[in-house]
């Protein structure tokens, strides 16, 4: 298992939700959301065609993609259509007004 570290990704207050919102760690695009109060995060690419999946509509736990309606659940980013097209899910926090993703790799 890898070692994970806790990123700053933006305050909450600045993120644009819409209804996720796009931030990047280390070149990487992911997708922040609020579901009922809970953030979550999942890469931001869908695995098909490479739409962002910040952009989808957002409907019981789950986004889909807006370009073919395929759903992942933004707590596991599991795919509706099969494991092989799961994106990855990361774990999330906020901490004073701050939103902080687990990253892999060693703090610097």
């Amino acid at each position: 298992m890898s070692d994970l570290r806790w990123v700053d990704v933006g305050a909450l207050a600045d993120l644009r939700f819409g209804p996720g919102a796009p931030v990047s760690v280390d070149g990487h695009w992911l997708a922040i959301f609020r579901v009922d109060g809970v953030l979550r995060a999942i890469d931001n690419a869908c695995p098909h065609a490479s739409a962002p999946l910040c952009d989808g509509v957002v409907t019981g736990g789950k986004v889909a993609c807006f370009l073919h309606c395929w759903q992942f659940d933004l707590a596991t980013g599991a795919c509706d259509i099969g494991e092989a097209w799961n994106v990855r899910a990361y774990d999330v926090r906020e901490e004073q007004g701050r939103v902080l993703v687990a990253w892999p790799g060693k703090p610097a």
